[in-house]
């Protein structure tokens, strides 16, 4: 049944206003990457393209050269809004992860350089949820890929499309992390996932497209880690600590980290205060607007928790 505009509340309509201003705030287009993987030694790519809702959709994959002596894990990651799988790549530097650690890395690209996100605006949008499902099944029977070690992350728009895939299939990957997104009111009243995730958040305190405070139709940056501390049932108020403030960057970093949970599955919150709506750690300027801590490496940050986990 589709409810006329006339019977929503004015709390609504403001709601779904603010959202539309913030969903077109993120299609912020790279300004500096080239449009290619920037090479690796020791890395090679190649494409694949998955079929969903009747459209191809192309799938960028980073692996080491050598081949493993056994299953590799791997990570799923999702490009920021206008941008795709090799600007996401270069963005966050993954080809040097993949040559330090043997992971592979797989980055799916988005129908219309922005993901379906949100279960009510995006319920009639492309089926990225089934996307991701179809490339993380078909990677682990057609590569040497470690089935229990998947893992999923994502920046602005993708961290938003990660966080609704944590809700929804927490069953297909081991451990998450998102970054510069937070929690939809219409992702948390239909939040019920199976089974508790190991997940890692950042957000910096001067984040000019995504607020670190709360806003209508989304919560704060905190309160989106204590969403996800609460289904994992944290017992304890998190642990918090500030981090070396080792740059001369205007930025600094704190920790707020949830250990006491009685699902095992912690869940780890970096507030970058006076940071913006960037990667931390990264050298590229992508157009948006803020301050990029040097003070932590978002990437290695990210993989430093994820791999210690396997569903």
């Amino acid at each position: 049944m589709r409810i006329k505009p006339k019977f929503l509340s004015a709390a609504r309509l403001l709601g779904l206003a603010v959202l539309a201003l913030v969903a077109q705030a993120w299609l912020t287009p790279s300004v500096a990457l080239a449009a290619r993987f920037q090479p690796v030694a020791g890395v090679t790519t190649f494409e694949a393209e998955f079929t969903i809702d009747g459209r191809a959709r192309r799938v960028l994959y980073v692996r080491p050269v050598a081949n493993p002596s056994g299953l590799a894990p791997a990570i799923v990651v999702l490009h920021y809004a206008g941008g795709d799988s090799e600007e996401m790549a270069n963005l966050i530097e993954i080809g040097q992860l993949v040559r330090d650690t043997g992971v592979w890395a797989i980055l799916p690209n988005s129908r219309g350089r922005n993901w379906s996100f949100d279960p009510v605006r995006d319920r009639n949008g492309p089926d990225d949820v089934g996307l991701i499902t179809k490339v993380i099944d078909n990677a682990v029977s057609a590569y040497p890929i470690d089935a229990r070690r998947v893992y999923l992350t994502g920046f602005s728009s993708g961290g938003f499309m990660t966080q609704r895939y944590v809700c929804e299939h927490p069953e297909r990957i081991a451990a998450a992390a998102y970054v510069s997104s937070t929690l939809l009111d219409s992702l948390r009243r239909v939040c019920t996932p199976s089974l508790p995730m190991p997940i890692i958040g950042m957000h910096g305190t001067r984040d000019p497209k995504v607020a670190y405070r709360k806003k209508v139709g989304l919560s704060s940056a905190p309160d989106t880690a204590l969403f996800f501390a609460n289904l994992n049932r944290c017992l304890s108020p998190p642990q918090h600590s500030n981090l070396p403030n080792i740059a001369n960057d205007r930025t600094t970093v704190q920790l707020d980290a949830y250990n006491s949970c009685a699902s095992a599955s912690p869940v780890r919150f970096y507030t970058i205060t006076d940071g913006g709506h960037t990667w931390p750690g990264n050298d590229y300027q992508l157009g948006f607007a803020g301050r990029t801590t040097q003070d932590i490496d978002a990437t290695r940050v990210i993989w430093d928790f994820v791999r210690n986990y396997a569903r």
